[in-house]
C-alpha cells in the first residue's frame, strides 16, 4: 500500500508541475526563451519520471549488476524472431559486500539474451538445485569491446524504431553493453568474520 501512495504522490507532483507550466506559458508575459526553456525542462522529466516509477514498481533493473552477489534464481526468455522480441535473461540476486555479507533485499535484474550467458546461468542454476549457494562476480578489469560511434548510432536508431505488440515503444529500456565474459559463478565464499580476541 505504501508503494501505491508513493506512485500516486509522484503522479500528483508531476501533474502540479505541468499545471504550473501551462500557467507560465499561457497566462504570463515572460520572455519567449524562458517559456521554451521551461517547456523543454518539463518534457525532459517525462523519461526520468517513467524510469523512477518503474524502479518503484519493482520492475527488473537494467542497470549494472553488483560486483559480487548471491544468485538466488534465474529465468531465460529466448528471442522470438516472429514477433520481433529480443530475448532476456532475468536474474534474482542479493548483493554481497566485501566481506561476503548480504546487503539489502534481493533484486531482479534484466540482461540481454546470449548463448554464453545462458550457458553460465544454467550451470549455476543446476548447482543451486543441488543445494549449493552460488556467488557471482563481475570482473571490472574485463574490457568491453570497442563500439564505434557509427555502430552506436545505428544501435540507438534501431532501438528507437522497434515497437512492441500494440504499438508501445521500447522507451525506458537502457542499451546494455553487458559482456558475459565479465561474469563468473562459483560456490559462495563464507562471510569474513572478525578474529576473536585472545
Amino acid at each position: 500500500m505504501n508503494m501505491t501512495y508513493v506512485i500516486l504522490g509522484l503522479t500528483a507532483s508531476y501533474a502540479l508541475v505541468v499545471s504550473l507550466l501551462a500557467y507560465l506559458v499561457l497566462l504570463t508575459n515572460i520572455h519567449l526563451v524562458l517559456k521554451v526553456m521551461a517547456t523543454v525542462a518539463t518534457v525532459a522529466t517525462i523519461p526520468l519520471t517513467f524510469w523512477g516509477v518503474g524502479e518503484l514498481r519493482g520492475l527488473p533493473s537494467d542497470g549494472n549488476l553488483p560486483g559480487s552477489f548471491r544468485m538466488l534464481w534465474a529465468q531465460m526468455i529466448e528471442p522470438n524472431a516472429l514477433q520481433g522480441e529480443d530475448g532476456h535473461v532475468y536474474l534474482w540476486l542479493q548483493a554481497l559486500d566485501s566481506d561476503n555479507f548480504p546487503v539489502g533485499p534481493p533484486r531482479a535484474y534484466q540482461l540481454p539474451y546470449s548463448d554464453d550467458l545462458v550457458t553460465k546461468v544454467n550451470e549455476a542454476m543446476g548447482r543451486i538445485a543441488e543445494g549449493e549457494e552460488m556467488q557471482g562476480t563481475i570482473d571490472a578489469n574485463e574490457v568491453l569491446p570497442e563500439t564505434t560511434s557509427e555502430a552506436l548510432a545505428e544501435e540507438i536508431e534501431a532501438e528507437i524504431s522497434e515497437t512492441r505488440p500494440g504499438g508501445a515503444t521500447t522507451a525506458g529500456e537502457r542499451i546494455s553493453n553487458f559482456d558475459p565474459s565479465m561474469l563468473t559463478f562459483d560456490t559462495e565464499a563464507a562471510p569474513v568474520t572478525p578474529a576473536k580476541p585472545q
